[in-house]
């Protein structure tokens, strides 16, 4: 599982102009989301975000700084410990370090818990944007519409992707590219999302329903998405995916994370062994470098 000499790596840089003001949010997809997520917040006039995700979350990591640049309210609803919150960096430490107001909820209460925080920045004046976990909505999905627009202009045809690899969690990234590729003309790329917590069908139902959110017929995708490589569940991890994740790092100087980018990376190499896949192979990483400094 730890040959990586089936991979050549080339970097495709994230596109940003050299003064662009989204470089302090530490990177990752939920950067790109929240450009978009930010400026339909900004045009509606409202002045708060209500979102969730993890302690240890990319997305809520993203929603905090950005709310405190932007002089927002920000309330997240996280699921997991506040113990072990208080305790872990990381993306963890940002969230406080930007002053978000945290709440904890048990996974099936953060429905509930997300809909209590609305009314109560309501009863205090404020105007709350009720943001999906992970960005999943219909900005979410046309950021990364969009981005493929961008990568297929710089990417040259004999190096267009025959396979890309990425690490699904809500379904709108996953469904972003697949979006993305259709319209770059990229008809024979076949996009493979590696689950990091949901079983699969309830993922290939959210790739689904992002695809409808960008006003788009949900008919007659070929959707790729595994649950094979989930290690126990979100936020959870085992040594072979740790060792590999240390082996990345040395032999390519590529750091991935145990929630994310690992376990996708650890799926890829599978699935392109198992199906013997050939062709450009292209891992897209979304990042969760922080969480290795949890």
């Amino acid at each position: 599982m730890n040959d990586l000499s089936l991979f050549q790596f080339r970097k495709f840089e994230y596109l940003l102009n050299e003064n662009d003001l989204w470089l302090p949010y530490y990177g990752g997809n939920k950067v790109r989301k929240f450009q978009k997520i930010l400026q339909d917040i900004e045009d509606s006039g409202k002045n708060a975000i209500v979102t969730t995700g993890g302690i240890q979350s990319n997305h809520c990591r993203v929603a905090a700084l950005v709310a405190s640049r932007h002089k927002l309210k920000c309330v997240l609803i996280l699921h997991g410990s506040e113990e072990s919150f208080q305790r872990q960096k990381g993306n963890a430490l940002l969230m406080r370090m930007a002053g978000a107001e945290i709440r904890f909820a048990e996974p099936e209460q953060i429905g509930s818990g997300m809909d209590q925080a609305m009314k109560d920045l309501e009863s205090d004046g404020f105007d709350p944007c009720y943001v999906y976990g992970g960005g999943h909505n219909r900005a979410g999905v046309e950021a990364y519409i969009e981005y493929m627009y961008e990568m297929s202009k710089s990417i040259p045809e004999s190096q267009i992707p025959d396979h890309i690899f990425l690490a699904s969690g809500t379904g709108s990234t996953q469904a972003g590219i697949l979006l993305g590729a259709k319209e770059a003309g990229w008809d024979h790329t076949a996009v493979h999302g590696i689950s990091v917590g949901r079983n699969k069908k309830r993922g290939k139902e959210g790739i689904l329903e992002s695809i409808s959110m960008a006003d788009q017929d949900n008919l007659n995708w070929d959707i790729n998405f595994y649950d094979d490589y989930l290690f126990g569940g979100y936020g959870k991890s085992n040594e072979e995916l740790l060792q590999l994740i240390d082996d990345v790092a040395l032999k390519t100087g590529v750091i991935l994370d145990a929630c994310y980018s690992g376990k996708a990376f650890f799926g890829m190499i599978d699935i392109v062994k198992k199906f013997n896949l050939e062709g450009n192979i292209m891992f897209w990483h979304t990042g969760g470098i922080l969480n290795r400094m949890a």
